[in-house]
């Protein structure tokens, strides 16, 4: 692991976490980028603009996740609140912060495809954005994934001590060092859970029945993993909704006793999550019983009028140049000199 940052170029630090993260903000920009194109659902310059503010939008609300974390320490240095390339997020607040400045821009402003358009209806809002989420999951996973491997470089989010099969030792000095004992491996196991979670989710994308059936489907899978991996963090600092001693499951998981493995805040917003995520489903299976609703493909459909004005235009100069040829050879047949008969 490296938790330590790096001088880049003079002054600047980085931390290896802050690069596996942008790694993975990164893949998710381009390859986000390469679906877009396919289901044509904006102009490749407004899915650019868009998908960057989503991405400041989520990292804004999850660092202030961080912060409220242990607010205290922040207020004792301000200007450590921003220093994100230092590490330190909540991933919920992401997905939240993201999916606010989406309701926004599709449902709230309307905006259409083209820079500078509008959809004539919310309904129509509300379908774009749910394109859109199912176009993002995949890729929100894939981040994630990244940033679990960026967890580990930085020694956060570890797990609780355990020296069973699979713990994973940090070296002293780092913010896991467990006094010689391992821990269980929560950062390297999320991180796999979350790439085969990147793929299963790019095939069922193509095969999907309803719009926001790609993300409702994440959003409640991921976070019942994460309500499980919670038990094994033995990271009490995040705060608890309720605190709840179950000793019996705390021995049958190999778990200290005195740490409580439920209810943190993040298991609570797991549930919660997780309930409306079956309940969206369900509803979304019966409004389309029928097969999937045709996509919104105006902006397909305009840009095809416009093809076909072009191919017209194209038809009228050709003729218009035929005609203008046809004239010319008139013109020179008729201004040839005659020919004159030959002497027999």
């Amino acid at each position: 692991m490296f938790y330590e940052p790096f001088h880049l170029f003079g002054p600047i630090k980085v931390a290896p976490y802050g690069i596996m993260v942008a790694l993975g903000l990164l893949a998710a920009i381009v390859l986000g980028g390469r679906e877009n194109q396919r289901i044509k659902l904006m102009t490749p310059e407004l899915f650019e603009k868009v998908a960057l503010w989503t991405v400041l939008w989520g990292l804004i609300v999850s660092r202030m996740f961080y912060v409220f974390t242990d607010l205290d320490r922040f207020l004792a240095k301000p200007g450590s609140m921003i220093a994100i390339w230092e590490g330190g997020l909540v991933f919920y607040g992401g997905p939240i912060g993201s999916a606010l400045y989406l309701v926004y821009h599709f449902v709230i402003r309307r905006h259409g495809p083209r820079e500078g358009t509008t959809v004539a209806t919310y309904k129509e809002g509300w379908a774009r954005l749910l394109r859109f989420f199912d176009l993002g999951a995949p890729f929100l996973a894939l981040a994630h994934g990244f940033g679990r491997l960026g967890c580990l470089c930085a020694g956060c989010c570890y797990g609780a001590p355990h020296d069973g099969l699979l713990s994973l030792h940090y070296p002293e000095g780092s913010p896991a060092y467990a006094g010689g004992m391992g821990r269980y491996p929560i950062p390297l196991i999320e991180s796999g859970i979350e790439f085969m979670l990147f793929f299963w989710l790019m095939n069922l994308r193509l095969n999907k029945r309803f719009h926001g059936q790609v993300m409702l489907h994440y959003v409640m899978i991921y976070p019942a993993v994460r309500f499980v991996l919670e038990m094994f963090r033995g990271d009490a600092v995040r705060g608890y909704v309720m605190r709840l001693d179950t000793p019996g499951l705390n021995e049958a998981l190999g778990l200290d006793p005195s740490i409580p493995v439920m209810l943190t805040t993040s298991q609570f917003i797991s549930v919660l999550v997780v309930a409306a995520a079956i309940v969206l489903i369900f509803v979304g299976k019966k409004a389309a019983a029928d097969g999937l609703p045709p996509d919104a493909v105006w902006w397909t459909d305009e840009q095809a009028g416009e093809e076909d004005e072009d191919e017209e235009d194209e038809d009228e100069d050709a003729d218009a140049d035929a005609e203008q040829d046809a004239d010319a050879e008139d013109e020179e047949a008729s201004a040839a000199p005659e020919p004159v008969p030959a002497k027999t």
